[in-house]
């Protein structure tokens, strides 16, 4: 399942925040499973300190390890996300 996650942090954490994005972009590298995959971003709002990505995972404990890994600097939202004819289909579906 994909889930879209909005974060924001404080200003001054922002170098606190880059090094521990870095952090997670070599655990990445090293394929570990401990993380939800990341498949899109992360991407700023400009001239803000939040942004978004979306990572992809059937396990809601690499989620909850997402956002652990970023505490306390960040604070995380994750909302489920399906693609919007999957969606149609299943309403339709469920009208009948």
């Amino acid at each position: 399942m994909k889930f879209i996650a909005f974060w924001e942090y404080n200003a001054e954490d922002t170098v606190k925040c880059i090094e521990k994005l870095k952090q997670a972009m070599t655990e990445r590298e090293r394929r570990t499973e401990s993380l939800a995959k990341l498949i899109f971003g992360p991407y700023n709002f400009s001239g803000k300190t939040k942004g978004f990505s979306v990572y992809e995972t059937d396990d809601p404990d690499k989620l909850m390890n997402v956002a652990v890994f970023y505490m306390p600097e960040m604070r995380w939202k994750f909302i489920p996300i399906i693609e919007t004819g999957k969606s149609a289909e299943l309403w339709l579906k469920m009208k009948k």
